[in-house]
């Protein structure tokens, strides 16, 4: 934006908009006072402005802060050489969200369990939901410190939006779908890299709107395009639930994960469903879950899914001791070498090399081939993003730690070990502390100290974690 100021190239502001506010052409030029097809020109690069007094009615229409006027060439509106404290947007309890989003406490959660920031956590997931990339933790933090009112004013209160959409026009309800199904994927993305209880009450908020227009008789089109992201919300708040040890409400999300499905014809939602119950037992009745996942997948596409269900079988197939594993590995990388994971499902955009180089070290460790566990280690993390990919290394460095220990090297597995633990640790993940079972029971009768103070300490971080998410 700076440079799109600095340049006064206003078609780049204009897409810099359109891109990360989601306003529409028409929107901008009724702020600004051009017509639609005006900004469309602009915006392809086919005009320019050159005079001052039209700088001036953008910079007007558009609310610019003092500091964008100034980069753009105008002069302040307030001419003090004071600056403005930017107020921050209040949450339930009265906290500052960028006080609750401290870069810090957003990876090693050491925000209480009651904090209530649905309304931030609302806003960063529509945000971080628009963006077309892969989002790394850099970027989360600094949209999270960045929320503050001045910033998120033309940011309508979700249920004005709501209520604009029950009784407007086919415009507003099409435009609040397409506000939804963005915070859904932004809530999925979150997921990588905020603990669970901090996403925990906005989804549900979230949960509560999709329901509220579900209700409101939109038309037939619109109304199954929200039916399928209520599904992909409800999957992973049941994921979540599970994660903070609240299995009624998981287990009521699956519910309404199961009716979307059948609302929507998005019948995949199903499989999503059970292949996140697979996570919550091992060996074959987690089999079981991936394989009645699998019974969804169309015949054709969602070739991401299809990579992830078959990956996932293959781990737990190994650690049945099932050779069938390797067969479902060659598998999983063929589909996924036709997959599309951040365009096809919400769900999906966890899927990238590194968490697949992690699929397939966890099958060779399952299956005891320790010489291909130390290679796709090195493999995994070098695939892996040390600054997003927290839940991912904690397990990689598990299962390179367990096939060390199984093979005598015990100074080796217990470096592993603790960097195993202490990434689980900043997580708050249930799912990455259960990746610390193969490093347990291979440390689990060993007379040396430091593998004793190891496994005291993996017990004890199990015992805090049930505490913390009770």
């Amino acid at each position: 934006m700076r440079t799109a100021l600095t340049k006064r190239d206003i078609g780049h502001l204009f897409r810099l908009i359109r891109q990360y506010a989601g306003v529409s052409q028409t929107r901008i030029g009724v702020a600004v006072g051009f017509s639609q097809g005006k900004v469309s020109e602009y915006m392809k690069d086919k005009a320019q402005v050159t005079a001052l007094d039209v700088f001036e009615r953008i910079a007007e229409g558009l609310g610019m802060p003092d500091p964008a006027r100034m980069t753009l060439g105008l002069a302040p509106r307030v001419l003090t050489d004071v600056p403005l404290p930017p107020t921050p947007i209040p949450t339930r309890d009265g906290t500052p969200a960028s006080g609750l989003l401290k870069v810090e406490q957003v990876v090693v959660g050491s925000r209480q369990p009651d904090d209530a920031c649905d309304v931030d956590v609302l806003t960063l997931a529509w945000i971080v939901g628009r963006l077309d990339g892969h989002m790394d933790r850099r970027t989360m933090l600094l949209l999270a410190a960045g929320l503050t009112a001045e910033s998120a004013a033309s940011i309508a209160n979700p249920w004005e939006r709501l209520t604009l959409a029950l009784t407007g026009s086919r415009a507003d309800q099409e435009d609040t779908v397409e506000r939804l199904e963005a915070r859904t994927i932004g809530f999925h993305r979150l997921e990588e890299v905020m603990p669970a209880r901090s996403l925990y009450q906005g989804l549900t908020a979230h949960l509560n709107e999709l329901s509220t227009l579900l209700q409101a008789g939109l038309p037939d089109r619109l109304r199954r395009r929200l039916a399928a992201t209520t599904g992909e919300a409800a999957v992973l708040a049941s994921w979540i639930a599970w994660e903070i040890k609240q299995p009624r409400q998981s287990t009521a999300f699956d519910r309404i994960a199961a009716l979307a499905a059948q609302e929507s014809g998005h019948s995949i939602i199903q499989a999503c469903t059970y292949g996140y119950r697979s996570y919550a037992v091992r060996g074959a009745p987690a089999v079981q879950n991936i394989r009645l996942a699998q019974q969804y997948l169309p015949a054709q596409g969602d070739n991401a899914t299809r990579a992830w269900l078959l990956a996932r079988e293959a781990e737990e197939l190994a650690s049945l001791g099932d050779r069938q594993a390797l067969i479902r590995l060659e598998q999983a990388k063929d589909a996924y070498g036709d997959a599309r994971p951040q365009r096809e499902r919400a769900w999906t955009r966890f899927l990238d090399p590194g968490r697949m180089a992690a699929y397939r070290l966890s099958t060779y460790e399952h299956l005891g081939d320790e010489q291909r566990v130390i290679d796709e280690g090195q493999a995994a993390l070098n695939a892996l993003s040390h600054e997003t990919d927290h839940k991912k290394i904690a397990a990689v460095y598990a299962d390179i730690a367990a096939a060390q220990l199984r093979i005598g090297d015990l100074n080796e597995g217990i470096v592993s070990g603790r960097l195993a633990l202490e990434t689980a640790q900043r997580t708050e993940s249930r799912w990455a502390f259960q990746q610390l079972a193969g490093v347990e029971n291979a440390l689990t009768g060993k007379r040396d100290a430091t593998a004793r103070e190891l496994l005291l300490a993996i017990n004890s971080a199990h015992r805090s974690l049930s505490q913390s998410t009770a």
